[in-house]
């Protein structure tokens, strides 16, 4: 599970063989895969070549981080100067997912999220999911606990209420996904036609739920904002679309509060 010795990127090896080894297998011929500068990412990344795949500069072999960057900016540089997509893009792509810039998985198939440990378009093994579940349910205590302080601030046990409820549309999403629960936390829906449609379509219900937040009193018939908060980022987390934890926003927004001027919970 360690990455690649000597080199910049940050995945496991396998993951890296699996990934490559399918996105490799849309080449049938040899003479379109050595001209091909995704290809040629996968080579200089590893160490195998020093020719760089977008600029086309010898570096050291394999590429330290900065080295990577510079390739990165590089292929941005160029669709924005062109204005649309060229092949720097592909090379790029692919060495922002080695060197842990995205989560997406640089390939198309039926299920990427089996290449690297997870299922379907989940990029997250059951291991990660139970990781976070504990950290989130070990938030979530003290969160309550700061609700419940009568010697707190009004408006710090208001926050913790917020953060203990993003905390549990957090944990509802990941007991749905890890198979705890069987219904959606919010659609109550099941997912018989696929995790990743089922995922995408409940994230529609949790941004709908944050989105009425915002113009109608609380009732116990609809989740808090907060609640569908906590669904989407996870759902983000799990399909990629964000390298952070489902419980990074609540830390890191909680611990960057003025506490001696207590204010609503906001998100970033």
């Amino acid at each position: 599970m360690t990455p690649p010795a000597g080199t910049a990127i940050v995945r496991p090896l396998r993951h890296v063989r699996a990934v490559r080894e399918r996105y490799l297998q849309r080449f049938a011929d040899p003479v379109e895969m050595g001209a091909s500068r995704s290809a040629r990412a996968w080579a200089w990344a590893l160490g195998e070549t020093a020719v760089a795949p977008v600029t086309d500069r010898v570096t050291s072999a394999p590429p330290d981080r900065s080295e990577i960057q510079a390739e990165m900016a590089a292929a941005d540089e160029r669709r924005l100067r062109s204005g649309q997509e060229d092949r720097a893009d592909g090379a790029a792509i692919i060495l922002r997912w080695l060197a842990g810039a995205d989560d997406h998985v640089p390939v198309r198939c039926a299920s990427p999220g089996e290449l690297v440990g997870g299922f379907g378009d989940v990029v997250r093994s059951h291991r990660q999911l139970a990781d976070i579940a504990a950290q989130a349910a070990q938030a979530r205590r003290a969160a309550t606990a700061k609700s419940r302080d009568i010697e707190a601030h009004p408006g710090g046990r208001e926050r913790a209420r917020q953060e203990a409820d993003y905390l549990d549309g957090a944990m509802a999403a990941l007991a749905w996904v890890s198979g705890e629960r069987t219904a959606a936390p919010i659609s109550h829906g099941q997912h018989a036609d696929g995790i990743a449609k089922a995922l995408k379509r409940e994230r529609i219900y949790a941004e709908d739920a944050i989105e009425q937040a915002g113009y109608r009193r609380p009732s116990g018939s609809l989740p808090s904002r907060w609640y569908g908060e906590g669904i989407k980022s996870t759902i983000a987390w799990l399909l990629g679309d964000t390298i952070n934890t489902p419980i990074a926003p609540s830390r890191q927004a909680w611990k960057s509060r003025d506490q001696t001027q207590p204010r609503p919970f906001q998100w970033k």
